[in-house]
């Protein structure tokens, strides 16, 4: 911005420099041959002249997966809101996929301003518009544009569901997305039962709000099949889980082999930790539910958004049991909101009472209800808001939500049917019994299973105890090691064993080992059938 002095006053010349960064996306037919204008609008209704995007760095602007940048005067309008942009429509090529654009203005360059576009601007593509309106979010050079994500995929434990094929990921973020960035490090990556690490370096996009993931369907076996995705934005602080759960392959499922994941109400596993819910549903005629039953939780100081519960029936006379996300800053909760989408064919609802237990906190709440969400019963309501009866009210030691992976060994006989009981012990104590939940593929030769737990909080880690639940005398397991991610803490153990746990294998012998950050000792009982590690 230019100023001027005329007599006694400082005037302002109302006109500055913009740079302008143009990201065009990475499509087929991307590129345009048409003559680009933008129109910058600020507060209270300001706005620049229609701009000519013509000089810019690169010789021929706007050609596919191609950043042009440009600097050009203006009327100077304050902060700036939104911006309008077009083309002419001229050209051998006129369409253009617009992907994303960076205003800074030369007179405040501290300050810069994004908008995502991602769609055409073209008459015979999209909606047949060749112009938009976008909104400009404001992004200070205190935050960093160059950002660093960690990104850990799991693949599932299913049979045949790793990949010999190149995997690449997209992020998408409030303020811009990434190109597809492939994934590969030194390892043998994308096993079946196996977690990936990568980090990747590319522009800040602000909060993801969703990824492309996809392979190149290249190698000898290129089906895959994708547990989920964490994302840590390293400078954000922040975690998101992406679930997918489905097969990406040419021979699986639907035939895909591309698929958009949406993250979860929330993947910060620290704020956001494992939440248990059971609803006790009443003993009256027709008292169970078709319909899509929600709950909303109301804290002190705020609530969270609208919960869908999963698939199950809510029968009469019947416990279903839900594990949810939600802020840990709730419990205790004041209030718990219970409805229902009033759909199916049976969609009326008698709720005996609801129960929240928060791991986290320790806090275990029972909300009666003991009336009908129904749109011809009682009140007619769907809807109800619970109160707690505090005379129910339970407080356990609080828990810390885990990642847990097993690794049975790849030998014969190496596979077990029985139930698995991990003990965690350390500076605070030991943790209750910790029942892997399991189904006929966990467990098997040669495989990793994955397991997410709440354990109550022992403090620092010295010993684990691994046994076998199971009175047959010949059940034996070989099991090769054991992985745990304290989610709230980001600290890693792992524990080698590459022992049997028989009555009737091994020479049950003291032996040593070694996990991530020191010598892990195990020691056999026998009589107890387990394993105990000493970190």
């Amino acid at each position: 911005m230019n100023f001027i002095l005329q007599g006694h006053f400082l005037l302002y010349d109302l006109e500055t420099s913009y740079e302008v960064i143009v990201y065009t996306g990475d499509k087929r037919g991307a590129g345009t041959d048409s003559q680009v204008y933008i129109t910058l609008f600020g507060n209270n209704g300001k706005r620049t002249e229609k701009i000519h995007l013509k000089k810019s760095n690169n010789k021929d602007p706007f050609e596919r997966n191609q950043v042009d940048k440009f600097c050009v005067n203006g009327d100077y309008i304050g902060e700036l809101t939104k911006l309008h942009i077009e083309h002419d429509n001229t050209g051998r090529l006129s369409g253009w996929f617009l992907d994303q654009i960076i205003v800074t203005d030369l007179s405040d360059p501290e300050t810069t301003y994004f908008t995502t576009c991602n769609q055409w601007l073209a008459k015979d593509e999209g909606d047949g518009q060749i112009f938009r309106d976008l909104i400009l979010s404001k992004q200070s050079s205190g935050i960093k544009q160059d950002n660093q994500y960690k990104i850990t995929v799991y693949t599932g434990s299913q049979k045949d569901a790793g990949t010999d094929a190149d995997v690449f990921i997209t992020l998408y973020g409030d303020v811009g997305e990434t190109d597809a960035i492939k994934l590969d490090n030194r390892n043998n990556n994308f096993e079946a039962g196996k977690k990936d690490d990568f980090t990747i370096e590319c522009p800040t996009i602000g909060e993801l709000n969703q990824i492309l993931i996809a392979h190149n369907n290249q190698g000898f076996a290129p089906s895959w099949f994708l547990d989920r995705i964490l994302i840590e934005d390293v400078n954000a602080h922040h975690i998101y889980e992406f679930p997918c759960n489905r097969w990406l392959a040419k021979t699986e499922d639907d035939k895909q082999i591309a698929r958009f994941l949406y993250p979860k109400i929330s993947t910060d596993h620290e704020k956001h930790p494992t939440t248990t819910m059971h609803t006790d549903d009443g003993d009256k005629i027709n008292a169970g539910t078709d319909s899509r039953v929600y709950i909303i939780i109301h804290g002190k100081d705020s609530s969270s958004s609208q919960i869908f519960l999963n698939d199950k029936k809510f029968e009469k006379n019947s416990v279903d049991k839900f594990t949810i996300y939600a802020p840990n800053n709730l419990s205790p909760l004041t209030a718990l909101d219970v409805g229902h989408d009033n759909s199916g064919f049976a969609s009326g609802w008698y709720l005996d009472k609801a129960i929240i237990e928060c791991p986290i906190t320790g806090i275990k709440q029972t909300f009666p209800c003991n009336n009908w969400l129904a749109d011809d019963e009682g009140d007619k309501l769907t809807e109800r808001r619970l109160k707690e009866d505090l005379s129910l009210r339970k407080i356990h030691r609080p828990s810390m939500p885990w990642h847990i992976w097993v690794y049975t060994s790849d030998k014969k006989g190496a596979s077990t049917n029985a139930q698995v009981i991990l003990v965690l012990y350390g500076d605070n104590g030991r943790s209750r019994n910790i029942k892997l939940q399991r189904n006929s593929d966990t467990l098997q030769q040669g495989h990793c299973d994955q397991f997410k737990v709440d354990i109550n909080d022992v403090g620092i880690p010295y010993k684990l105890r691994v046994s076998l639940n199971d009175k047959n005398l010949s059940t034996s397991w070989h099991l090769d090691q054991i992985e745990m991610d304290n989610l709230k803490t980001n600290q890693e153990y792992i524990f080698h064993c590459g022992r049997w746990l028989s009555k009737t294998e091994d020479d049950k012998q003291i032996i040593t080992g070694k996990c991530l950050f020191n010598t892990c000792n195990w020691t056999f009982d026998n009589s107890l059938k387990s394993l105990i590690v000493f970190v």
